[in-house]
């Protein structure tokens, strides 16, 4: 089995890999042009969860809700899960002067959410 080199045997550049015939990888300079032997694919772990964003934008997320359950906020993105506490809790103050709608409920959204999914293989002949 041809082992995968970390920088380039003839100029010492950085390495990448390229598909080549047959489902193999070739290792390829990007300085020198230089290419390798093509090799067997390493064996990776297929892994079941991935971390994704929770919001259309990166951070934290907060919405409020009247007491019939209809929204009324829709927050900005916070970086800083403390900064998104901090006017949501101000949201919520305002509640009890609210005497039409209050008071509030409020949902902090996280910045993102880890998901598990489900495997599949096939089931034919030759596995």
């Amino acid at each position: 089995m041809t082992k995968k080199l970390k920088s380039c045997p003839k100029c010492k550049g950085y390495l990448g890999d390229t598909w080549v015939k047959g489902r193999k990888l070739q290792q390829y300079c990007h300085n020198c042009y230089w290419k390798g032997p093509i090799r067997i694919p390493e064996r990776l772990e297929i892994k079941t969860t991935k971390t994704i964003r929770a919001n259309q934008f990166c951070g934290f997320h907060y919405e409020t809700f009247d007491k019939y359950g209809h929204i009324r906020t829709s927050s900005r993105s916070y970086d800083d899960k403390s900064e998104a506490l901090e006017k949501l809790y101000r949201e919520l103050e305002y509640s009890g002067n609210d005497k039409d709608g209050g008071p509030y409920t409020a949902i902090l959204w996280p910045d993102t959410v880890t998901v598990v999914g489900e495997i599949f293989k096939y089931g034919g002949e030759g596995e």
